[in-house]
């Protein structure tokens, strides 16, 4: 019995044993599209698209047969819907209940899966996953807007004695790029220490490592951090080790301010965030968009060595950061489900 004659059930339970094959996850939503099972469609699809991002991209290639293509067609047209959708419901609702105008945030685009054309409003910004027209644009942030941020540089010694303590157990670093990132351009630095880190909040998680680092976490009490669950974003310390460089490349959003606290700064090292180059000054805060495309270079014979920490666009309101993270959760958790929902 070939593909084409199985029911959309029968095809899942192929998938189950095939969970890698990205090509079967598009013809399986293509079937359970047609059977009017949407949800579950894009479930499959969007884990297919976890597999290999291309699929929704085949549409467009004149040498992949007609099938796919017309496959490829539909999954993207929606799975585009139905994220947008997701989106806009999300914030209109807690708009709603909250009685606050988040229409800034209901109108944000999320880069990968928007169902409209659209265009980035600043030349050098291109934020890879979530972008917000109507916040105003710029590389950098003054630190006098930053009310914050005197307290954090009036601890940088303190911070600085910390990591360098740390830093003696080589076993906390680890390489800031995966060893398995496909990006050519990224394959220097692929699986190396030559740039490194030592995390204390990844992916708004606690590492274990902050526990060493008591004074540093008491520098942030007053920052204004971007936050899931309660938890940081991301706290980490940041080497580049001589002769290393940072490729220039674009962060996730437009709506958070990378910060960079400077703890070993030798001459000769620099960071470009659009077309503006910054040279940092140890105890000094760098606040900037990573939204921007940004390099970073170390033409020293030291290493240098940041604190970085991520903070929310100073002209958010207090309903707008919330409606973001209400935003991203809901679609993590719809995400976090994908495999209840098809029963996998």
């Amino acid at each position: 019995m070939s593909l084409s004659d199985q029911t959309p059930d029968q095809l899942l339970e192929i998938f189950r044993s095939q969970r890698r094959n990205a090509q079967l996850a598009l013809y399986v939503g293509a079937k359970l599209d047609e059977a009017g099972r949407e949800e579950e469609a894009v479930a499959i699809w969007s884990l297919g698209d976890d597999i290999n991002p291309g699929l929704r991209q085949a549409k467009d290639d004149p040498q992949a047969p007609a099938e796919m293509r017309a496959h490829s067609a539909r999954a993207d047209e929606v799975f585009r819907r139905f994220f947008s959708d997701l989106h806009r419901r999300t914030v209109e609702e807690f708009g709603a209940r909250e009685g606050a105008d988040v229409s800034r945030v209901r109108n944000a685009v999320w880069s990968m899966t928007h169902d409209a054309d659209f265009a980035f409003q600043a030349p050098m910004q291109q934020p890879t996953v979530f972008y917000m027209p109507d916040l105003p644009a710029s590389p950098s942030i003054p630190r006098s807007e930053l009310r914050w941020a005197a307290a954090i540089e009036a601890a940088w010694h303190d911070i600085r004695r910390e990591y360098e303590q740390a830093a003696r157990d080589t076993r906390m670093m680890e390489p800031y790029v995966p060893a398995d990132i496909p990006a050519p351009e990224w394959q220097k630095l692929s699986g190396t220490l030559d740039w490194s880190a030592i995390y204390l909040f990844e992916k708004s998680r606690p590492t274990g490592l902050e526990k060493h680092f008591p004074k540093t976490m008491a520098a942030f009490e007053t920052a204004d951090l971007v936050r899931v669950d309660g938890n940081p974003m991301e706290i980490f310390f940041s080497r580049l080790t001589p002769g290393a460089h940072i490729p220039p490349h674009h962060g996730l959003t437009n709506t958070r301010l990378t910060v960079h606290l400077p703890l070993i700064v030798p001459d000769d090292c620099a960071i470009r965030v659009g077309e503006s180059e910054f040279h940092w000054t140890e105890g000094e805060i760098l606040a900037f968009d990573d939204s921007y495309e940004h390099e970073a270079w170390n033409r020293s014979d030291r290493d240098r060595v940041v604190l970085i920490f991520e903070t929310h666009h100073p002209d958010l309101s207090e309903a707008e950061k919330r409606a973001i993270e209400h935003a991203y959760t809901a679609r993590q958790k719809w995400l976090d489900r994908r495999e209840t929902l098809l029963g996998l």
